[in-house]
């Protein structure tokens, strides 16, 4: 009988929550500080740069982290051949988007500060890209502990490097070079643990089986470009069409709500492996390992939603002052995307397991059309809160693609009594904290938070499901 190690499982999200919470939370505070000390104009520059390294480290990576996994998880005994068969296409990628990062300073219409920013965090992008690889072949080998010790140390770094020359206001380039110093180190010591693995390293870059790879490449790389664009585009075009001060308005929103989409992230790390063996092997535990993670996202999606819609301005106010005023209802609309993001993170990943990362290409390409169109003309006219609009309709087009396509596993998962009496709650949950918003968000939130745990631990999950989830083991029953 084919069961699924939950030991490993629980492994792998601590160690993926620790290395994706050690990288945001350093970001976090950097920015949060950065934000009060420097001003929204700074600011603007700085995460305009850093939001442009980030989407050329997609165009970097063009799905091959992801599908490094995808393979190795299959089959681990030709790890070496499968990373060396992989690896010159990374550099290639890696070594144009530097390239085009550069041309992007002669395109487009940038402060001299801007352009300089861009220079610097092209190095941080190449640096990031070949460091994510190698943390793609510890993935595949389940071994999450190895990012694990990279990420905690070189975030570490960050926080103590960053914060002093933070507070004596150190030119904004200087910070920049930090980011991109602790890169050098995250790939040093990925190449070092990788030798645990794999050793002797050879690069074959036009032998056949590399080339029979490039059908699989392309589909994993557009989708993961395109994924991405679709969600950070609205960044660039608001800087191009309204100014550094809007970018640091909504950047602002952006780095909160970069927190809570950490656990659907983590969620994902852990069981991406596992769910890429059970689709090949048994599609009955395939279904029901992705049933068990949808319900756990739907669940806590309803808590960082709701907090980010019903007190925006206090989270505002009480992170960045008074000078961000403008990003409060960009805020609120950002918790229904929250919402959104999460409910369609366990059907993108059944997709990608059940080889139709195909169809995960047109969905999003077709988002990213639309959403550059509306875009372009919505922010002329309604600024950033058009561009949160925006978003949000482009993420729910998504979501109910996705879910269309896997339509026959998510009406058993979602048309029950469970579900129904969970959006209930919830509805009634919001509506009385709105009744107290007056009360300080101290209380709010966590309170907020324990009705949720609370029910859900209670109701949400059968006694059956509850030993499941403690167990060593996961044994689904037909």
């Amino acid at each position: 009988m084919q069961i699924i190690d939950a030991n490993q499982i629980r492994k792998n999200s601590l160690f993926s929550f620790l290395s994706i919470s050690s990288r945001l939370i350093a970001n976090v505070v950097v920015f949060w500080i950065l934000a009060r000390y420097y001003g929204p104009e700074i600011f603007g520059q700085f995460t305009f740069a850093q939001t442009l390294a980030a989407i050329f480290i997609l165009f970097a990576d063009f799905g091959l982290d992801i599908l490094l996994t995808n393979e190795l998880a299959k089959n681990k005994d030709n790890a070496k051949e499968i990373f060396q068969i992989l690896l010159p296409f990374k550099l290639i990628f890696s070594v144009l988007s530097l390239i085009l990062m550069w041309v992007i300073i002669l395109l487009i219409q940038l402060s001299f500060q801007s352009k300089v920013l861009i220079v610097v965090f092209s190095f941080y992008m190449l640096l990031s890209t070949l460091s994510n690889f190698y943390y793609a072949l510890f993935k595949g080998f389940e071994k999450l502990e190895y990012e694990t010790k990279i990420s905690f140390f070189t975030n570490l770094l960050l926080l103590l490097f960053t914060l002093p020359f933070i507070y004596f206001k150190t030119n904004i380039i200087i910070i920049a070079m930090i980011f991109v110093f602790t890169r050098f180190l995250s790939l040093v010591f990925s190449i070092k643990y990788s030798k645990q693995f794999i050793q002797n390293i050879s690069l074959n870059l036009f032998t056949r089986k590399t080339w029979n790879f490039r059908g699989k490449i392309m589909i994993y790389g557009l989708h993961l470009t395109f994924s991405y664009l679709f969600f950070q585009l609205d960044t660039i075009l608001i800087a191009i069409l309204k100014g550094d001060q809007e970018v640091g308005n909504y950047q602002a929103v952006i780095k909160i709500v970069l927190l809570p989409l950490v656990i659907p992230e983590i969620l994902s790390n852990a069981i991406f492996p596992t769910l890429a063996r059970m689709n090949s092997k048994n599609v009955h535990y395939w279904e029901k390992l992705g049933e068990l993670m949808n319900r756990i996202l739907f669940i806590l999606g309803f808590p960082f939603a709701l907090s980010f819609f019903l007190f925006p301005e206090k989270i505002i106010l009480l992170l960045y002052g008074s000078n961000y005023l403008e990003a409060i209802p960009v805020l609120r609309i950002f918790g229904v995307i929250i919402f959104v993001r999460f409910n369609l993170e366990t059907a993108a990943l059944m997709l990608t397991t059940s080889e139709k990362q195909k169809t995960r290409l047109l969905t999003v390409f077709l988002a990213t059309i639309i959403n550059l169109i509306l875009n372009i003309i919505f922010i002329p006219e309604f600024g950033i809160t058009g561009a949160a609009i925006i978003s949000l309709l482009t993420n729910t087009f998504v979501g109910i693609v996705y879910l269309y396509i896997i339509r026959e596993v998510f009406l058993k998962w979602m048309f029950n009594k469970t579900t129904l009496i969970t959006i209930i709650f919830s509805g009634v949950v919001g509506f009385m904290f709105s009744l107290v918003n007056a009360l300080s968000i101290f209380l709010l939130v966590p309170f907020l938070f324990i009705f949720f745990i609370i029910f859900t631990y209670f109701y949400s999950f059968s006694i059956e499901e509850k030993k499941m989830l403690f167990s060593s083991n996961l044994k689904f029953k037909r």
